[in-house]
């Protein structure tokens, strides 16, 4: 039997060390870079070899060669731009370390994009899609000998950027790279996934696919395994089913399926409803490399609410184990502009923690992007994040419509059947979908009957078959939350994206006021990134002013400029940390607002999930809630704190946003998982701390509270509500400015004189105190990148108040900054204990 603590005989890793150059179109094969280590001095120029790595890429490789600056950096992606019109030269020597195996096979797990495979001169074939495995047999390789083996990668597919159109696209490569809102025109190439050479005796498994069938009364399941063979059909092969408990069944069949019976099944559960545990299955034939794979016991359905049913919607309701649940979360990016850059594995898992720190429970991966990776997948499992998987198509600014070109019909059925496998047997992918924003030439959300997204459907039933498929998202019949529709047609809010753009205190707030959606899929705000990400990468000139003047700003982020916005809100600003600062407060007040009114329809709307977590370039605006570094910006913690199981909602019904001509109309709203009661506080204080307004009084739920009307200062005031439960625990806080509603409302905050904060460690706590006599706005506390996560960031404290922060530290200890927005920054080293 294999070793499962050893690395599994017949399989010989070659990646690591290989050696990389380009070329223009095929002068690779006029110098023979394919077929010899050593070129001769003549008028010809010798190629220039630099280290390369595998899985890597090929931007990756020139940046630590220093042939091309790292493109995150100022302007430096408009210079790299080049790589991406050669032909580049992967190669390396090998011996075979496999002895004794009658067959060798060469498998590649996919490149980016495509690509020719030469082994000592003869060339092999072709290389697929970017995600698509391919076997080259091998086998009669000289044991003794070194062998050179070589990979021609062409230049990638033409496609079209964010501005272009669907129905042009000609492959499954992802688009981002080409050129949208969130990312600069970078087009990953290179080797990015595996390359190994697996031995046999003439029979080996190919893939393993288990599928798991829980009964209705969750206390039996099967787990029906599929195997595929290579080699004698009679090879008797052993499968090994590992509990979460670690017993162990074995069954050695001969065949291509076996079963295992569950009595009593460890079911899966997303995080808040239960556990996470784990099983693991491993097949083998003797005289091969085993297959192995873990995965999770439940079922998962989309089911009506009342509200879909009436409308004769689709279901939109996630169910899973029969418990359904509201589902709160983000869309998903990929981690980085270059796939290949090393390091991502570990990227992509501080993003999952980041999504489930701040109580999410579904990450949508958008098909602007690809599959989510295996570290990705897997880090979900553990935690218990859902996933909903969307295929690698997505709209466009001149058309949305699905391709259906020959070439396109011929890349989806050769590269979608691996996209499938690599998800299926993840139990955090509960949902596939066929893409992101497809629809007909009229712009309305494309079927399921369309003939191309019909294809994907039956080619994911074909590789899975066991999880919901959605065509694409929005689903229609209205492709966009807007308030006229939700005022005068509500059946017609079904699943709906947008708004995006920050629109003041106004038209940044209705939309989600009166929404009537089912489900919410795609919004977002945009802010800047926090200042130290903004001095790190914008490198190539002054950082301000942040508007379409600077050639920086432009680069990082055309789509989002906002200046002009907070002018209308605050009055001119001049200083760039004031700015950030001011920009991240009304994204985080956008982003409460929109949780807030989703989550306070739970009849109604079954799922919002904010555009979006992250981001793969560092932008100078943004609407991602975490930035490049993996610092988290203020509105992540307003996520946070409106996705959390106890939330407040203060519910200004018909306000058009935080001003009012006067007074506010109030009707707080416990935003519960459970039902529950308890007691609320509601003060209002004005800019110098007085209190205008307080009241205390218990409060049930889920149904709302009573209305209740407070009178608004003459500045700008801050609300503040706390809820306590019965025996006095603090279960949850909230804070909002409000203004009267004028122009320039919140003018004032942003003029608003100095003050002074003292910040102190006490043992893995945080205690900062406002020591001054003005009130300081929008306390943040921000760590190395990535490496701490305080409890909150981007509250405010009145004169003489203090607060207590807990700081996890995921990375190096090392200082803490601590600053408002009317405030000198304060630094306290945090050394390790």
């Amino acid at each position: 039997m294999p070793d499962a603590e050893s690395p599994p005989p017949f399989h010989q890793d070659l990646g690591g060390r290989w050696q990389l150059a380009g070329t223009v179109s095929e002068a690779w094969r006029f110098l023979r870079l394919h077929t010899e280590l050593e070129q001769p001095i003549g008028a010809f120029a010798r190629t220039a070899w630099i280290p390369a790595r595998v899985p890597g890429s090929v931007h990756d490789d020139l940046i630590r060669a220093g042939l091309i600056r790292d493109p995150n950096f100022g302007l430096a992606s408009l210079q790299a731009e080049w790589v991406s019109a050669r032909q580049w030269v992967y190669r390396r020597t090998f011996r075979v370390e496999l002895p004794g195996c009658r067959r060798l096979q060469l498998r590649f797990d996919g490149s980016d994009y495509g690509g020719q495979v030469y082994l000592n001169g003869e060339r092999l074939g072709a290389l697929a899609g970017t995600h698509t495995p391919v076997w080259f047999d091998v086998s009669g390789l000289d044991v003794g000998a070194e062998h050179l083996l070589a990979v021609v990668l062409a230049e990638p597919p033409p496609e079209d950027g964010q501005l272009g159109r669907t129905s042009r696209t000609h492959t499954l490569k992802p688009r981002y790279g080409y050129g949208w809102d969130f990312s600069t025109r970078l087009i990953h190439v290179g080797l990015w996934r595996g390359v190994t050479l697996l031995g046999d005796q003439g029979t080996a498994l190919r893939d393993l696919h288990v599928r798991t069938h829980l009964r209705e009364d969750h206390h039996h399941a099967e787990v029906d395994v599929q195997l595929e063979l290579d080699g004698d059909p009679q090879a008797p092969i052993t499968a090994e089913l590992t509990h979460p408990d670690g017993r162990v069944e074995r069954q050695q069949v001969v065949g291509r399926t076996c079963r295992f019976p569950l009595a009593d099944p460890e079911l899966w559960w997303p995080v808040g409803l239960g556990g996470q545990p784990l099983y693991r299955l491993r097949a083998w034939v003797d005289g091969a490399a085993p297959l192995e794979t873990r995965f999770g016991v439940r079922e998962v359905q989309l089911v009506h609410n009342v509200a879909s049913l009436a409308r004769g919607a689709r279901p939109y309701t996630l169910q899973v184990n029969g418990q359904p649940l509201y589902a709160r979360g983000f869309n998903v990016v990929p981690a980085d502009l270059l796939p290949g850059r090393e390091g991502m594995a570990g990227r992509e898992r501080r993003l999952v923690e980041l999504a489930h720190a701040a109580h999410a429970n579904l990450l949508r991966v958008n098909g602007v992007g690809g599959l989510a990776s295996e570290a990705m997948l897997d880090r979900c499992d553990e935690l218990g994040l859902m996933v909903w998987q969307e295929m690698p198509l997505s709209s466009s600014g001149s058309d949305n419509v699905p391709p259906d070109s020959p070439e396109f019909l011929a890349a989806l059925e050769r590269d979608l059947p691996a996209l499938v496998r690599g998800a299926r047997h993840h139990p955090c992918v509960v949902l596939l979908g066929g893409g992101n924003e497809l629809t007909d030439e009229q712009r309305q959300p494309a079927s399921e009957h369309q003939p191309t997204l019909a294809r994907i459907a039956a080619i994911i039933a074909e590789h899975d078959g066991t999880r919901p498929f959605v065509p694409t998202s929005p689903s229609g019949p209205e492709y966009d939350l807007r308030p006229e529709v939700s005022l005068e047609r509500p059946q017609d809010q079904h699943d709906v994206h947008g708004p995006w753009h920050y629109r003041g205190v106004h038209d940044s707030y209705r939309p989600y006021s009166v929404s009537r959606a089912l489900m919410h899929s795609e919004f977002g705000c945009q802010a800047a990134s926090r200042e130290a990400t903004l001095r790190r990468y914008l490198t190539d000139g002054p950082v301000w002013p942040m508007d379409d003047r600077n050639p920086q700003v432009v680069h990082h982020g055309d789509w989002w400029l906002m200046r002009h916005r907070i002018e209308e809100v605050f009055g001119p600003v001049e200083d760039l940390g004031r700015y950030v600062r001011l920009t991240q407060a009304v994204q985080a007040d956008v982003l409460r607002h929109a949780l807030a009114c989703n989550r306070a329809r739970p009849d109604e709307c079954s799922a919002a999930l904010v555009w979006q977590l992250n981001e793969p370039w560092p932008n100078a605006h943004n609407t991602s809630v975490i930035d490049y570094d993996l610092n988290p910006k203020l509105a992540y913690y307003r996520c946070r704190e409106l996705n959390a199981p106890v939330a407040l909602h203060l519910g200004l019904p018909g306000l058009p946003g935080p001003v009012a001509a006067g007074a506010l109309t109030l009707q707080p709203r416990v935003l519960a998982d459970r039902p529950g009661h308890g007691q609320l506080s509601v003060t209002l204080h004005d800019l110098n701390g007085g209190v205008v307004h307080h009241q205390t009084g218990p409060i049930g739920w889920p149904a709302a509270g009573a209305p209740f009307t407070v009178a608004l200062p003459d500045g700008p005031a801050l609300l503040r509500a706390e809820l306590h439960g019965p025996d006095g625990t603090r279960l949850t806080r909230t804070e909002q400015w409000v203004a009267h509603d004028r122009p320039q409302p919140f003018a004032p905050l942003a003029t608003l004189g100095d003050t002074t904060l003292s910040v102190e460690r006490q043992a893995d706590r945080l205690l900062v105190r406002n020591t001054g006599t003005t009130t300081a706005l929008w306390i943040s506390v921000e760590g190395p990148p990535g490496a701490a996560e305080p409890d909150d960031s981007g509250f405010s404290l009145l004169p003489g108040e203090q607060r207590h922060l807990g700081v996890m530290w995921v990375g190096p200890h090392g200082p803490l900054t601590v600053q408002a927005l009317n405030t000198l920054p304060l630094d306290l080293h945090w050394s390790a204990p």
